[in-house]
């Protein structure tokens, strides 16, 4: 009969020690990152090709989403007014007719981003990545691009921005290190209008100043350029 009984005990450990092994694998366990929600829009944690946040329209006026993954995003006609997107993930994103007035989309990256008709008037893009991204119709008055990278930009209309609060048509005295398509190759319809209207220690600045080891081809006004006059 003890024998019988000691059976029974090591039955019960040996179960007991089961089930604390199973919990502590249970607490271990990996949990997968959940999904943002912000009103009408979830906001995907982990986008792929085949699942990436989808957003149309939605309204984000203000919202937080510094160093957010949003790659292949549709943001087409979102309100992101006075967002926060800095060093934001939008490669490929769809922001066609969105309002990204005075949103903050410092070091974010815009390579091959859809920004047909976007409102970014006053936006602060320093340091962005816009290699590749079709720009074409965009309101870029007001914002601050210096650094920004326009490489294979698509239809880049500069007209009215500037760089670090100095209008880029002040010349190139405001924009050390910074011409606005200094070494890129910009496609379709670039207006640089006005650049290089200054003047630099009384002498009439080179009026292809800012176009240095640049390619651009398309339909390309540079009225003004250089038309600074010696004091």
């Amino acid at each position: 009969m003890s024998a019988l009984n000691n059976a029974v005990r090591g039955l019960g450990i040996a179960a007991l020690s089961t089930g604390i092994a199973m919990v502590g694998l249970a607490a271990v366990a990996p949990t997968a990152s959940a999904d943002t929600v912000l009103g009408t829009c979830t906001v995907v944690s982990s986008p792929n090709p085949e699942h990436a946040t989808d957003c149309l329209g939605a309204n984000l006026a203000g919202a937080n989403l510094t160093g957010v993954n949003l790659a292949g995003a549709n943001l087409s006609g979102a309100n992101l007014l006075g967002a926060n997107l800095s060093g934001a993930n939008l490669t490929g994103a769809n922001l066609s007719s969105a309002n990204l007035g005075n949103s903050l989309l410092a070091n974010a990256n815009l390579g091959g981003a859809n920004l047909t008709n976007a409102y970014l008037v006053s936006a602060n893009l320093v340091d962005a990545n816009l290699a590749g991204a079709n720009m074409a119709g965009a309101n870029l008055s007001g914002a601050n691009v210096f650094g920004a990278k326009l490489k294979d930009a698509l239809s880049v209309n500069l007209a009215g921005a500037n760089e670090n609060g100095a209008p880029i048509g002040g010349g190139s005295s405001s924009m050390p290190n910074g011409q606005p398509l200094f070494g890129s190759s910009v496609t379709g319809s670039a207006n640089t209008s006005g650049i290089g209207t200054g003047t630099e220690g009384g002498a009439k600045e080179d009026p292809l100043q800012p176009l240095i080891g640049s390619a651009v081809t398309g339909s390309t006004n540079i009225s003004g350029m250089g038309a600074g006059v010696p004091e």
